[in-house]
């Protein structure tokens, strides 16, 4: 179980990094956008890994609450960055 959470998560790391590269391409974004995208990314991928280990080892409410507080607040980060910086520019590119 705990190999096939690493597995999914370098996954998710693999194609976060894709579409970060594939973003970089298709339109030329701001050092705070990419801060904002990236630190959110980190922040998901961090409680999921929290939440995951703490699971194993039998603290659930301590995986719970990283999921909560970290993998939450990177999707929060992720979603206003994207909205208010980064789909202004996509539909300027359109």
């Amino acid at each position: 179980m705990e190999l096939m959470q690493w597995f999914f998560m370098g996954v998710l790391f693999t194609l976060s990094v894709f579409a970060l590269a594939y973003l970089s391409m298709v339109v030329s974004l701001a050092w705070y956008t990419w801060g904002g995208l990236i630190v959110g990314v980190i922040a998901v991928l961090f409680g999921i890994g929290w939440a995951g280990a703490s699971f194993l080892e039998g603290y659930p409410q301590s995986g719970s609450m990283a999921l909560a507080i970290f993998s939450g607040g990177g999707l929060v980060l992720m979603t206003l960055t994207w909205r208010f910086l980064v789909a202004p520019l996509l539909e300027e590119h359109e």
